[in-house]
């Protein structure tokens, strides 16, 4: 049997972040990158999460790792989102999805996640069922990998350097 998705909704416009006044009153986890912080533009993004409990992890770096991840989930857990908002380019949307991988399933094991497949349709793991403890909204700041819109992330082992390709329709924003 074949399958075509299309499972993330798309807001575009000048004023495509009123689309996150429908967090209001959730408890939100804003996940960028540094500069993305200090430059002043995370500002717009937590100015329309109106009545949120917003925490930011701006820790994001290039090329993401496992370690960062794994900072990143921790961060997760102590402060119980409702709503993981994944804010900058390719590297922060891909830590936020796997984050909230094991936020939402901390029994996760990432070789398992990471497991090499033939077809994402035909895998010997199931990636585990998403959105239960928070949703996730991704908000681009770029026209890159479109991580925003895939089921993809990638992730570096920093001790390897080896870059683990994850797919799972279940990493849809």
């Amino acid at each position: 049997m074949e399958r075509f998705q299309l499972k993330p909704t798309i807001y575009f416009g000048p004023d495509a972040l009123a689309a996150l006044d429908a967090l209001a009153g959730k408890r939100v986890m804003v996940i960028t990158a540094a500069f993305l912080s200090s430059s002043g533009l995370l500002d717009r993004v937590t100015a329309r999460l109106t009545g949120c409990t917003v925490e930011r992890f701006t820790e994001v770096v290039p090329d993401p790792s496992l370690a960062l991840v794994a900072r990143g989930a921790r961060a997760l857990a102590d402060f119980r989102p409702e709503a993981v908002v994944a804010f900058g380019g390719g590297s922060p949307m891909d830590a936020a999805k796997i984050m909230w991988v094991l936020y939402e399933h901390p029994e996760a094991d990432f070789q398992d996640l990471a497991m090499r497949f033939m077809d994402i349709r035909k895998r010997v793991y199931s990636f585990p069922r998403m959105g239960d403890k928070a949703m996730f909204v991704a908000v681009p700041t770029t026209a890159g990998t479109g991580s925003e819109v895939t089921p993809f992330a990638v992730i570096t082992d920093e001790r390897t350097g080896m870059k683990y390709p994850l797919a799972d329709y279940e990493l849809m924003p």
